[in-house]
């Protein structure tokens, strides 16, 4: 297989729920939650999403739609407010293993379920069952349309983004987003020639 490529799609408006539950995710972790979404030139598979996943976090377009998405979402974590300040190092580490655990569709909407019920939450953020339910539900909508087992999913170990030491003490590099608590997740969804790659955090 060659080197997979990478593009990313026109920077339309989110769909309001997308939104709308990543800004849930973020008030029940405290964190920044990121959605990406880029095209692969070859299809990806269960059978090489895990080199396509490595070769995406390698890849400049996952650095441009991370900083992007950062810029977006009103954080500036990962950059400065008109994305002109050259960044210090990659976002991803030298190392990492963004080891894939497979999930289902019903697993990949209890993920979701949990980010918003269940995950630590430092503010006693979390949803009620009547709430997050149409948060989860509207979201999975917009990502997967009307056919949602149609796709793949996966949960990725959330090893390849540097993090804050919030949780584990390491002395931060710039830039970080993780911050060593069980809240960092990274899941991966695709069909086709479509990836998505949704990210969390959360400080305490």
């Amino acid at each position: 297989m060659h080197r997979p490529t990478f593009t990313a799609p026109p920077p339309d408006p989110e769909p309001p729920a997308v939104d709308a539950f990543l800004s849930a995710a973020d008030r029940v972790m405290n964190g920044n939650t990121l959605l990406l979404t880029a095209s692969c030139d070859i299809p990806v598979t269960v059978g090489n999403r895990q080199v396509v996943l490595h070769a995406f976090l390698r890849d400049a377009v996952f650095e441009q739609r991370t900083r992007a998405a950062d810029r977006h979402r009103g954080w500036f974590n990962l950059g400065d407010e008109d994305g002109e300040r050259p960044p210090q190092r990659p976002l991803a580490r030298a190392d990492f293993d963004a080891t894939l655990h497979p999930l289902d569709h019903a697993g990949f909407l209890d993920r979701l379920r949990w980010m918003l019920r269940e995950a630590f939450s430092p503010y006693h953020g979390h949803y009620p069952a009547a709430e997050a339910e149409p948060l989860v539900h509207d979201f999975a909508r917009a990502l997967l349309g009307t056919d949602g087992p149609s796709w793949s999913f996966a949960a990725i170990s959330p090893d390849f983004l540097r993090d804050s030491g919030y949780h584990t003490g390491e002395e931060p590099q710039e830039p970080v987003y993780f911050d060593g608590g069980a809240s960092d997740t990274a899941t991966l969804v695709h069909r086709h020639h479509t990836l998505h790659l949704l990210l969390t955090n959360g400080s305490p």
